[in-house]
């Protein structure tokens, strides 16, 4: 046995036992990259680094062992620069957007690829809930919305811009499911856009909602702005779905904005009425585009949602990697894998430029958690775009892979399938000549890949 302090924290661990073993004992969270139980450790991205405090080595958590008497730092300011600076090292080598183009220049953040999926895979409704999720007036803004998402669209490099409104235009209504009830009320002022995009998200979370405005209507300035082009049928069906969910709406008549705050758990003000200066309220402004309408609707019920549940919101700080514009001799790389999948119908053109495992990928997790903000300065050219490789039910993007070596364990283990190849920078994983690999072992790689380099081609669903 070995006794030793983590943090402060005296542990005591068998023999052979690592200082990760030993910190999760102690309940210290490490972050790692190249390690997963299966595998062990592989030791090649240096992330989980911990400061032994007798020697004043900096020492890989995932493989170092534990040892009777050592004094342990995982957390303090030397120990947090140096898994950053690895972070950023790591992310200067990525070649791969978190989030699609698309849906980083939507301003209501619609998962453009992921509902485009759905939709060429014949899942209409599931691509109608994430509309719903995402644009919460989807019928309203196909109608009203300048489609700035279409103007950033990659495959007008091939031939023309995938029509991402007219997709979501021809989809019916899809309600999401809620979530439990909290208990908790919140309060809306405000029955604009934004207003009933913060109810709309409130009530997925859980929460009771009241909506309070003095017009007799909702989204009474909407309907004056765009009368040419906005049947008030198709508003009114989109306001009455989200009454259904379980919004009470309080119209036409003064609204007490100290009482609002005195009887509900939090409130969002979104209109320009005031309101008192509580810890409670949060504010989501309408907007003279009604997508950025909706965005701040839905920023402010994340904001509300955080402080009922005693968190911190950082729903809008997630690094993104960016690959930026093609270079003319990378345009065909990129998209010779995407373009084999062509379907005829519209969102079968979708080139599904996002990462497939943009929640779950813990390089992006770990950024996040460090503080890293896109774009990361890069200290040589980015390297060049490689053609994705399909893996049966598995996508391989060799720009986002960290080299970590956990598929080319797990192949090992199995007798055969990804490998290293080349030498210092030039080394990457792939197939060696004629070899195969089983679609089990595929989805068991994509599913230990700490990054989205590995990944199931259908994605993972977006909170």
């Amino acid at each position: 046995m070995a006794r030793l302090r983590i943090d402060n924290v005296e542990v005591e661990v068998g023999a052979g036992a690592t200082l990760l073993d030993a910190a999760a004992k102690a309940g210290a969270e490490i972050p790692t990259l190249c390690y997963t139980r299966q595998t062990g450790a592989q030791a090649s991205c240096m992330v989980c680094v911990v400061k032994d405090a007798g020697s004043g080595r900096m020492l890989p958590a995932c493989s170092a062992k534990a040892e009777d008497g050592m004094e342990v730092d995982t957390r303090g300011d030397e120990v947090a620069g140096l898994r950053r600076e690895t972070l950023l090292m790591l992310l200067s080598e990525h070649v791969g957007d978190c989030e699609a183009p698309c849906t980083r220049i939507c301003p209501a953040s619609l998962d453009i690829p992921g509902l485009l999926r759905l939709m060429s895979g014949g899942d209409e409704s599931g691509a109608a809930r994430v509309a719903q999720r995402d644009l919460v007036f989807p019928a309203t803004l196909c109608r009203v919305c300048g489609a700035p998402c279409e103007k950033g669209c990659r495959r007008a490099q091939y031939d023309a811009p995938v029509g991402i409104r007219a997709c979501h235009a021809a989809l019916g209504e899809g309600m999401p499911e809620r979530a439990e009830g909290s208990g908790k009320t919140v309060g809306v002022i405000g029955a604009g856009l934004a207003g009933l995009s913060a109810a709309f998200t409130s009530l997925l979370r859980g929460h009771a909602c009241r909506v309070y405005d003095e017009a007799p209507v909702a989204c009474s300035s909407v309907r004056v702005r765009y009368a040419q082009q906005l049947p008030a049928e198709i508003l009114d069906a989109e306001v009455e779905s989200i009454r259904r969910m379980g919004a009470e709406l309080m119209l036409g008549r003064a609204v007490d904005a100290a009482g609002v705050v005195s009887t509900c758990d939090a409130v969002i003000v979104a209109c320009d009425a005031g309101a008192p200066v509580a810890a409670n309220v949060f504010r989501a402004d309408e907007h003279a585009m009604p997508a950025r309408s909706v965005a701040n609707g839905k920023a402010g019920a994340r904001a509300a949602e955080a402080f009922l549940r005693g968190q911190q919101d950082q729903s809008s700080r997630r690094y993104n990697s960016v690959i930026g514009k093609l270079r003319p001799e990378e345009i065909h790389a990129y998209g010779v894998t995407r373009l084999v999948d062509d379907a005829t119908s519209e969102a079968g053109r979708c080139l599904g430029c996002d990462c497939r495992k943009a929640v779950s990928c813990k390089l992006r997790q770990h950024a996040d958690r460090y503080g890293i903000r896109g774009p990361v300065k890069r200290h040589m050219d980015r390297p060049a775009i490689a053609a994705i490789e399909v893996l049966g039910p598995v996508l391989f993007e060799p720009g986002k892979c960290v080299k970590c070596g956990i598929c080319v364990e797990l192949s090992r283990q199995s007798g055969g399938g990804l490998t290293f190849a080349g030498r210092g920078l030039d080394t990457r994983v792939e197939l060696p000549p004629g070899g195969r690999i089983s679609d089990d072992l595929a989805m068991r790689c994509a599913e230990a890949c700490p990054t989205g380099a590995l990944a199931v081609r259908a994605g993972e669903e977006r909170p």
